[in-house]
């Protein structure tokens, strides 16, 4: 997930401008954050947090009327690097904020404290959105991660925490192939593909297997020397052309 970042510069004709950019870039320094320069308040909605470079007290007006604006339309994270420090002014910022989380991080302290506080908060962010995805999920089957199970018409399926990283990996690319190095992934972080590991993948997706018995909606499929696939059961309990009949009868005669 790419995480869009803007820089408010209050200052505009200031020099340091694009040098506060190119170094705040290399503060985060990973591929998916995204640094934009705002110029205009309709780039707000695209954002995940917002940078607000203040160099002098005098500032203050134009970064208080930036934040009156944005108090009632956006929810962000919002990074105040302040150039001067005044806590008179600090005391005002928690006030001018009401859906939208504003911490103040002093040009003393460095970039490199405000990269770490920048990919803190997105990173919290990111994990309470990932949190919310089973219940946005099919109703008649979900996946879990607080109680590390699959949950198929109201049957928990419990699985180790290695487990479930697979079935995630798995159940997030349905119906395609997930290979044994990105499985192995899933569960170390890294890959050497030596055989070791697929014979580690291969124990772990034959107790899943064995688990998923349990349920008639979902199997994984075995694809010779590539890797795994997640597929719709082909086990999933049809009504047959007699019970179709029957329970067109019943209603025909339910009418009468």
């Amino acid at each position: 997930m790419e995480n869009t970042i803007g820089i408010l510069h209050i200052r505009d004709d200031s020099e340091q401008n694009d040098n506060i950019g190119l170094l705040i870039n290399r503060a985060l320094n990973e591929q998916h954050y995204s640094l934009i320069e705002i110029t205009d308040k309709k780039q707000i909605g695209t954002l995940d947090g917002l940078i607000i470079n203040l160099e002098k007290s005098s500032d203050y007006v134009k970064a208080f009327q930036w934040l009156i604006d944005l108090k009632e339309e956006h929810s962000l994270f919002i990074w105040i690097l302040s150039g001067e420090n005044d806590s008179e002014l600090t005391k005002l910022y928690p006030h001018l904020s009401k859906n939208s989380v504003i911490e103040i991080i002093r040009a003393d302290q460095g970039l490199e404290t405000l990269g770490i506080v920048i990919k803190n908060a997105l990173n919290y962010k990111n994990q309470l959105l990932n949190r919310e995805k089973p219940k946005k999920e099919c109703d008649s089957h979900f996946l879990d991660e607080s109680k590390l199970s699959l949950v198929v018409h109201d049957k928990i399926i419990a699985l180790t925490r290695k487990e479930f990283k697979i079935i995630e990996l798995l159940y997030e690319n349905l119906d395609s192939v997930v290979t044994y190095d990105e499985i192995n992934n899933a569960i170390y972080g890294t890959s050497t593909g030596e055989s070791l590991e697929k014979y580690r993948v291969a124990n772990f997706i034959f107790h899943i297997r064995n688990k998923l018995k349990e349920q008639s909606y979902f199997e994984i499929e075995i694809i010779r020397t590539k890797g795994y696939l997640l597929t719709y059961s082909k086990k999933e309990p049809f009504l047959s052309k007699i019970q179709v009949k029957k329970s067109y009868n019943d209603q025909v005669l339910n009418r009468i």
